[in-house]
Protein backbone atom coordinates (compact mmCIF):
# COMPACT_ATOMS: atom_id res chain seq x y z
CA UNK A 1 0.00 0.00 0.00
CA UNK A 2 1.45 3.19 -1.11
CA UNK A 3 0.62 6.58 0.36
CA UNK A 4 -0.09 8.96 -2.99
CA UNK A 5 0.69 11.97 -1.07
CA UNK A 6 4.24 11.14 -0.02
CA UNK A 7 5.17 8.47 -2.64
CA UNK A 8 6.49 5.84 0.20
CA UNK A 9 4.89 2.58 1.71
CA UNK A 10 2.99 3.52 4.87
CA UNK A 11 4.30 1.21 7.32
CA UNK A 12 7.92 0.56 6.66
CA UNK A 13 9.73 3.46 4.48
CA UNK A 14 9.02 6.27 7.34
CA UNK A 15 9.90 3.99 10.18
CA UNK A 16 13.21 3.02 9.13
CA UNK A 17 14.01 6.30 7.78
CA UNK A 18 12.81 7.37 11.35
CA UNK A 19 14.87 4.89 12.90
CA UNK A 20 18.18 5.82 10.93
CA UNK A 21 18.18 9.68 11.75
CA UNK A 22 17.53 9.29 15.45
CA UNK A 23 20.09 6.75 15.75
CA UNK A 24 22.45 9.52 13.93
CA UNK A 25 20.82 11.70 16.40
CA UNK A 26 22.31 9.77 19.48
CA UNK A 27 25.36 8.55 18.08
CA UNK A 28 26.22 12.37 17.83
CA UNK A 29 25.14 13.53 21.13
CA UNK A 30 27.06 10.84 22.61
CA UNK A 31 30.05 11.30 20.74
CA UNK A 32 29.99 15.27 21.25
CA UNK A 33 29.89 14.51 25.45
CA UNK A 34 31.91 11.87 26.08
CA UNK A 35 34.95 12.80 23.56
CA UNK A 36 34.73 16.70 24.92
CA UNK A 37 34.44 18.05 21.54
CA UNK A 38 32.94 21.26 22.57
CA UNK A 39 32.92 23.54 25.68
CA UNK A 40 30.06 24.42 28.65
CA UNK A 41 27.57 26.92 26.47
CA UNK A 42 28.32 25.37 23.03
CA UNK A 43 27.78 21.56 24.52
CA UNK A 44 24.93 23.04 26.05
CA UNK A 45 23.33 24.60 23.35
CA UNK A 46 24.29 21.66 20.57
CA UNK A 47 22.68 19.09 22.84
CA UNK A 48 19.36 20.93 23.29
CA UNK A 49 19.50 21.28 19.58
CA UNK A 50 19.74 17.67 19.16
CA UNK A 51 17.39 17.29 21.02
CA UNK A 52 14.63 19.42 19.73
CA UNK A 53 15.55 17.96 16.73
CA UNK A 54 15.16 14.31 17.54
CA UNK A 55 11.64 15.81 18.82
CA UNK A 56 10.71 16.28 15.77
CA UNK A 57 11.87 13.39 14.10
CA UNK A 58 10.11 11.56 16.84
CA UNK A 59 7.04 13.45 16.17
CA UNK A 60 7.04 13.18 12.42
CA UNK A 61 8.15 9.64 11.65
CA UNK A 62 6.38 7.36 14.74
CA UNK A 63 3.80 9.68 15.65
CA UNK A 64 2.99 10.69 12.01
CA UNK A 65 2.04 14.47 13.03
CA UNK A 66 1.24 16.17 10.14
CA UNK A 67 1.14 13.42 7.63
CA UNK A 68 -2.46 12.05 8.05
CA UNK A 69 -5.52 13.05 5.88
CA UNK A 70 -6.84 15.20 8.62
CA UNK A 71 -3.57 16.72 10.28
CA UNK A 72 -5.20 19.37 12.51
CA UNK A 73 -6.75 16.40 14.85
CA UNK A 74 -3.78 14.66 15.25
CA UNK A 75 -2.20 18.42 16.16
CA UNK A 76 -5.04 18.83 18.60
CA UNK A 77 -4.70 15.62 20.29
CA UNK A 78 -1.13 16.50 20.48
CA UNK A 79 -0.97 19.76 21.96
CA UNK A 80 -3.88 18.70 24.68
CA UNK A 81 -1.23 15.99 25.60
CA UNK A 82 0.83 18.42 25.81
CA UNK A 83 -0.61 20.49 27.86
CA UNK A 84 -1.55 17.56 30.14
CA UNK A 85 1.78 16.67 30.73
CA UNK A 86 2.74 20.22 32.27
CA UNK A 87 0.23 20.08 34.34
CA UNK A 88 1.15 17.20 35.88
CA UNK A 89 4.15 17.71 35.96
CA UNK A 90 4.39 21.47 37.12
CA UNK A 91 1.92 20.18 39.93
CA UNK A 92 3.81 17.19 41.03
CA UNK A 93 6.49 20.42 40.84
CA UNK A 94 4.40 22.86 42.88
CA UNK A 95 3.18 20.21 45.11
CA UNK A 96 7.17 18.84 45.86
CA UNK A 97 8.42 22.56 46.49
CA UNK A 98 5.68 23.30 48.96
CA UNK A 99 6.68 19.80 50.57
CA UNK A 100 10.36 20.92 51.01
CA UNK A 101 9.13 24.24 52.05
CA UNK A 102 6.81 23.23 54.55
CA UNK A 103 8.50 19.90 56.43
CA UNK A 104 12.35 20.54 56.02
CA UNK A 105 13.73 22.66 58.64
CA UNK A 106 15.79 25.53 57.61
CA UNK A 107 19.51 25.87 57.84
CA UNK A 108 21.27 27.90 60.85
CA UNK A 109 17.99 28.16 63.24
Amino acid sequence: MIDPRHGWNVSFKPLYLGFVLSIILIAAAYRIVVHYHLTNTVLTFTILSLAALQVFIQLYFFLHIGMGAKPRWHLISFFFMVLVIIIVVGGSMWIMQNLKYNVMPTEGT
